[in-house]
């Protein structure tokens, strides 16, 4: 069971990294042509913000990667980390998908399942 639980973690942990990819390339394609008209330096503004969120993703999926390895090992003092990151994923899909849409639950989803494996592979031995 132990295998399982860290094996969605990790996946979980994967899926967050990954979506830094997803959110950069929507800006050239989706973003960037709606912005249209806007003050150059507006949209160079919210390039940077765009991207930094994108980066910011990726940290975080790192971190939880790392933080997976060292509760590989039996360190349980970092499973303070996913609770965070489920807590910023959490809220960031709720409001996501009130204003933006559905897509957004899969953020609740991945705060679900980091919570649920973190608490259980801080239990199971």
């Amino acid at each position: 069971m132990r295998k399982v639980l860290s094996g969605i973690f990790l996946l979980t942990a994967i899926s967050i990294a990954l979506g830094a990819f997803g959110h950069g390339s929507q800006w050239p394609r989706h973003v960037l042509p709606a912005l249209e008209g806007l003050d150059p330096r507006v949209v160079q503004l919210l390039a940077l913000v765009w991207y930094w969120v994108s980066g910011a993703m990726l940290a975080l999926g790192v971190l939880l990667v790392w933080t997976w390895w060292r509760m590989g090992r039996g360190e349980r003092s970092v499973a303070f980390i996913p609770w965070i990151v489920g807590v910023f994923y959490f809220v960031e899909g709720i409001c996501g998908a009130r204003y933006l849409g559905a897509f957004f639950l899969l953020f609740v989803v991945q705060a679900v399942l980091l919570w649920g494996t973190t608490l259980a592979l801080t239990r199971v031995r």
